[in-house]
């Protein structure tokens, strides 16, 4: 008996939708745990996933980590383009409204805003790599904003600055993450914003 369609694209699914499940079990482990507390039994339990399917999909508990991490940029980076993207804005209006969509996202996913913000250094060197490649890339983005807004005012002298700015979201969000305060994000956005254009643009 030949096996149908289906049965063949469900195959060929399969893996992506273990992976996917791996991250949401890491996601949810890595919030209740925090990284240094979540095993891979953890994560097996809650994905409903055999440790021989967990280690086809990962090399270990800390590439399973980065999966989950490199798929909240993912998400991130792409809610910030649709956020700001062609609106007419200028620039203090286009950050308010991408700080407004990365803060209700986060809020909505607190566990995954974990493993983003708060986790990747218990990784020890590859976490703490991925996430200042991670601060730079949104200070990068943030540099992008300021020169659509204002053509010719941001330059290479800049960019302490924006690594600054996104120094001081991070920081704000983070402390948020940890009292269990997610939800209080969102409001935060507009007077975050006040806090990039002083830093970005002084006096």
């Amino acid at each position: 008996m030949q096996p149908s369609k289906d049965s063949d694209i469900q195959r060929r699914r399969s893996p992506d939708a273990h992976r996917r499940r791996a991250v949401a079990a890491m996601a949810e482990a890595v919030g209740e745990h925090g990284y240094a507390g979540t095993t891979v039994e953890d994560i097996l339990s809650r994905a409903r996933m055999s440790r021989r399917t967990f280690y086809q999909l990962f090399r270990n508990r800390d590439e399973c980590f980065l999966a989950a991490y490199d798929a909240v940029l993912d998400e991130v980076m792409e809610r910030l383009a649709l956020a700001h993207g062609g609106n007419g804005r200028r620039w203090t209006g286009q950050v308010e409204v991408a700080l407004a969509a990365l803060f209700e996202y986060l809020a909505a996913e607190p566990d995954l805003a974990r493993v983003w913000l708060v986790e990747a250094p218990s990784l020890g060197p590859a976490g703490i790599e991925r996430h200042e490649r991670t601060m730079r890339q949104l200070a990068k983005r943030l540099a992008g904003l300021r020169a659509e807004g204002n053509p010719g005012r941001a330059n290479g002298q800049a960019t302490v600055r924006f690594e600054a700015s996104v120094g001081a979201v991070h920081r704000v969000v983070q402390a948020r993450l940890l009292a269990g305060r997610a939800d209080e994000l969102p409001e935060l956005a507009p007077h975050m914003a006040r806090v990039l254009r002083g830093l970005v643009s002084p006096g």
